[in-house]
């Protein structure tokens, strides 16, 4: 639990604290808190006060499936629903409720009472699909449950299903790096869908990143590599005129030019003046005929 959470409890005394009850566990340091709007997706007529937050949403709507895969008759799947959202009611969260009213309690029996159930693993009742290998109406493994008085000798009602007047302590601000540190550590135990694709959007971003990184570098080392081997040849030229001046650096340049284009281009009578001052006799043309 956050820092500021910790104080705002402490401040706080005299209010009730929330207590793990119907399967759904509560952190005991806090009290019944009014929650945003939309931060339940189930149990949503508890938000304004209630120990149920967004934290709560899987084990809450695990529960409230079971009924439905089980292919429970709707009056039994509503009733279902009612019970399993009276965790989330702030009396019955904080243990000043312990007990159900009669007329609901009765109702929910009626409902169910054909309805197949197993024992889980606490020995509780729970609806009975998939691999449960003990099944058996609820009519004949009714544990005897004695439900409450509608009102007892100390005037507190048992739970019927309405919602109270009194609205939940506000929640307190909360620091940057403690609601991180909160996220974090929820997400780790029981991840949502929206985590998952946030980290699987994450995971891909970082993956076009580096393939991105990778081609700019290849291309730019590329570049480097070009700019390395012009310097080289730039290198080679100046080592072979070293020790000329760079006007005799530049006519000799010249001078291999033109001689290089008398060579090519200078016609036949010339070449046969020059094989007869050379004494080298001179090539004779070819008779194609």
């Amino acid at each position: 639990m956050s820092r500021s959470r910790r104080e705002q409890a402490s401040s706080t005394p005299s209010q009730p604290l929330c207590r793990s009850t119907g399967g759904i566990k509560f952190d005991p340091t806090e009290p019944s808190r009014q929650q945003k709007q939309r931060s339940l997706d189930h149990c949503t007529k508890y938000w304004q006060n209630s120990c149920c937050n967004a934290t709560h949403t899987i084990p809450l709507k695990r529960r409230v499936m079971e009924p439905i895969v089980a292919l429970f008759n709707s009056k039994c799947q509503a009733l279902h629903d009612e019970m399993t959202c009276s965790a989330c009611h702030p009396f019955v969260g904080t243990g000043r409720l312990e007990r159900i009213c009669p007329d609901l309690c009765d109702d929910w029996f009626d409902a169910c009472k054909d309805e197949y159930y197993t024992p889980d693993g606490s020995q509780a009742l729970s609806p009975c699909y998939g691999n449960a290998l003990i099944c058996s109406p609820l009519h004949s493994i009714a544990m005897g449950y004695t439900p409450g008085k509608s009102t007892d000798t100390e005037g507190v009602t048992c739970f019927d299903g309405s919602v109270p007047d009194e609205l939940g302590v506000a929640e307190p601000e909360e620091h940057m790096a403690d609601a991180l540190f909160r996220i974090f550590a929820e997400q780790s135990e029981e991840p949502t869908e929206f985590m998952l694709v946030v980290v699987l959007v994450a995971i891909v971003g970082l993956f076009v990143s580096v393939k991105f990184f990778r081609r700019w570098s290849d291309e730019h080392n590329a570049l480097k590599m070009e700019e390395t081997r012009r310097r080289q040849q730039e290198a080679y030229r100046q080592a072979y005129h070293l020790g000329k001046s760079p006007d005799d650096a530049t006519s000799d340049a010249d001078s291999s030019d033109d001689d290089d284009d008398d060579l090519d281009f200078a016609p036949a009578g010339e070449e046969a003046a020059d094989a007869s001052t050379t004494g080298r006799p001179s090539t004779p043309p070819s008779n194609s005929s």
